[in-house]
């Protein structure tokens, strides 16, 4: 069973993102958990109508959802949505976190600047994917995975997106955005590594070079390419921690016309 987290500030977006984790995962068993956070929630005597609004949200969402083995829970938390959310994600074992990049309140600033490293540095035991706000969903024929061939796959790393391409009939793209210097030894032999674990799998390489930016190098493939899904494996050096430092997971993240799915790295 799956279990995904569906953080909301009962924004349209956040509605947004939930209605399109319960058709990602229609053919999945799973309990869908819909937390709101409000630490002063009680002293202002705002629980009783923000559980209200929970179970509203709950009653549409299963009223969208046409998977017959879906399970939805709320949960109102009494706390601060950062210093919350990683103990709620260990109890209850959580595998996905879906989330809209827009609205207000603490949802935005997750992904933002430091506080969104220090989000994906802390919590690695589960993938986060971002919805946007202007995306329409359509029925998903690519996944594109962009890497440098810096870090050694791990067949669980790789499990979230393979699972979800194999559910939807999708082809996986994996995609080396080149920048002037050909791949080392150790990356071709990562190269190498990669296909063998995408063996069986709808899958390709590319290699496109850098035009103006990475973050616009992507956006173009993602149009060119009609890619429904961009993927990303989180790892604290190389690529990845370059792409923080230099604002273009931020960009990705808030600019992108299509789901961003980030998966942690198994240590």
């Amino acid at each position: 069973m799956k279990h995904i987290l569906l953080p909301t500030d009962f924004s349209e977006n956040a509605l947004k993102a939930s209605e399109y984790a319960i058709a990602l995962f229609k053919k999945e068993v799973c309990t869908f958990y819909v937390l709101h956070a409000d630490p002063n929630a009680t002293s202002t005597g705002r629980g009783g109508s923000l559980n209200k609004e929970l179970d509203k949200t709950v009653a549409h969402l299963n009223n969208k959802s046409t998977g017959s083995e879906h399970l939805f829970e709320t949960k109102l938390l009494l706390k601060n949505l950062f210093a919350g959310i990683e103990r709620f994600i260990i109890e209850k074992d959580i595998d996905f976190i879906v989330m809209g990049t827009k609205g207000s309140s603490a949802l935005k600033e997750l992904f933002m600047g430091s506080t969104a490293l220090k989000m994906l540095e802390s919590i690695r035991i589960c993938s986060i994917l971002m919805v946007p706000e202007s995306y329409q969903r359509s029925p998903i024929e690519r996944f594109m995975i962009a890497t440098n061939f810096d870090h050694y796959y791990e067949r669980v790393e790789l499990n979230p997106v393979i699972r979800l391409a194999k559910n939807s009939g999708a082809e996986i793209q994996v995609v080396h955005v080149i920048d002037g210097a050909p791949l080392t030894e150790y990356q071709e032999k990562l190269k190498a590594l990669l296909k063998k674990k995408m063996k069986g799998i709808n899958f390709s390489f590319e290699e496109v070079s850098l035009t103006e930016s990475l973050a616009k190098t992507i956006s173009v493939l993602i149009a060119e390419r009609n890619v429904q899904l961009l993927a990303m494996i989180y790892h604290r050096y190389g690529f990845f921690k370059e792409l923080f430092a230099t604002g273009v997971i931020k960009k990705l993240a808030f600019n992108s016309s299509i789901p961003f799915l980030v998966v942690p790295e198994v240590e």
